[in-house]
């Protein structure tokens, strides 16, 4: 008696919660079921974001004229002494102040302008370009003369020779590297070329 007491109340209470449950389910009004709660050590779900970790800030770089962070370098060390001049010497004139002066011959005549230096491959000078004649540098030549012809006194800055503008302009014309070079190009130009007026004879045999 008391096991079918139990049967009927098991049937009972499978019959009662189905509908229970729809009815909660189509009934709006009535209160939702309470939801199952994660432990609290659960791990988070998959789809749950994962909480972004601020990074790391490093430290600031120190700057570079931060004491102990900059490498010191040597102090540079001038030429010898006796490498050195300091200072213009009562007989020493310079290349600027004789580019472009006057030349005047014993006689006092202005005879032509300092147009360059000659130097050799030690350094000493061994001569100076003159521009003698012309009009304003138009229609001038140059003549060279060596250092040894050359009388230079500082003070005042004066520039004297033993000849006369006569003289230098009778002389050849100064011919530069460039100037000479030119010259054998127009040589060689010239021997290969047919005479004026006809063609190249032919060679003998």
């Amino acid at each position: 008696m008391l096991t079918r007491l139990m049967l009927l109340a098991t049937a009972a209470a499978l019959a009662i919660f189905p509908g229970a449950q729809a009815q909660q389910e189509s009934d709006p009004l009535l209160p939702p079921a309470p939801a199952e709660q994660a432990p609290v050590d659960q791990a988070p779900s998959q789809g749950a974001p994962a909480t972004t970790q601020a990074p790391m800030t490093p430290d600031p770089t120190p700057a570079d004229d931060a004491v102990g962070d900059v490498a010191v370098e040597p102090t540079p060390m001038p030429p010898p002494a006796d490498a050195l001049i300091e200072a213009q010497g009562p007989n020493e004139m310079r290349a600027e102040s004789l580019i472009g002066a006057s030349v005047f011959s014993a006689e006092g005549e202005d005879v032509g302008k300092i147009k360059d230096i000659l130097f050799d491959t030690s350094g000493g000078a061994t001569g100076v370009v003159l521009s003698v004649g012309g009009v304003m540098g138009i229609g001038s030549k140059e003549v060279g003369l060596t250092w040894q012809e050359i009388d230079m006194r500082p003070q005042p800055e004066l520039v004297r020779i033993q000849y006369t503008k006569e003289q230098l302009e009778a002389a050849p014309t100064f011919k530069s590297h460039e100037a000479q070079e030119a010259e054998a190009t127009r040589q060689r130009n010239e021997s290969v070329l047919p005479p004026a007026g006809g063609m190249a004879p032919a060679p003998t045999e």
